[in-house]
């Protein structure tokens, strides 16, 4: 019986595993991904130049289960909600995640351990957005520098508010 090999390109995109077949086999896939990928990442970014670096790792454990481990690191320049300046953010994500199969009850008991979380195995996963959500799940919901200043109104150019103007109007 001949099996097909899974073939992967250098890129991320377009990148569809078998969960199940990838832990068993122990598979192992590493990559880097441009920012400009990870379209739902972007609203929170300044700039959306640099990579990700990506490192998935399958295998099943003594007792049968399927895991994925999911490594991520990078610098994202975020964009600060004080000055609205750009700030990195050091990203070192390493998630273990347990393979369970469609229709496969899953125990409570499991689930109590925070070390890990449970994923439905799919035929066809597409990586770059398991990436990406695993991105924006570690990613701080108010990013900001741990000093800086809110932008002044005479900074930004734009003068004094309209709102000058109408306190001086109340005042006469």
């Amino acid at each position: 019986m001949s099996r097909e090999r899974l073939t992967v390109s250098d890129s991320i995109a377009g990148t569809v595993l078998d969960c199940l077949e990838f832990a068993r086999s122990g598979g192992v896939l590493e990559r880097s991904v441009g920012l400009t990928e990870l379209p739902r990442l972007a609203d929170v970014l300044v700039t959306s130049e640099g990579f990700l670096s990506v490192r998935l790792e399958g295998w099943r454990d003594d007792a049968g289960k399927s895991w994925l481990q999911v490594d991520i690191a990078g610098e994202p320049v975020l964009c600060c909600q004080r000055c609205l300046g750009g700030v990195k953010f050091p990203l070192a994500i390493s998630s273990r995640l347990q393979l369970m199969a469609p229709g496969e009850d899953w125990p409570d008991d499991d689930l109590v351990d925070d070390s890990a979380d449970a994923i439905t195995a799919e035929k066809a996963l597409a990586v770059l957005s398991l990436v990406e959500d695993e991105v924006l799940l570690a990613l701080p919901i108010a990013p900001r520098h741990e000093q800086c200043e809110a932008p002044s109104a005479n900074a930004t150019g734009h003068g004094a508010s309209p709102f000058a103007a109408l306190a001086d109007f109340k005042k006469h």
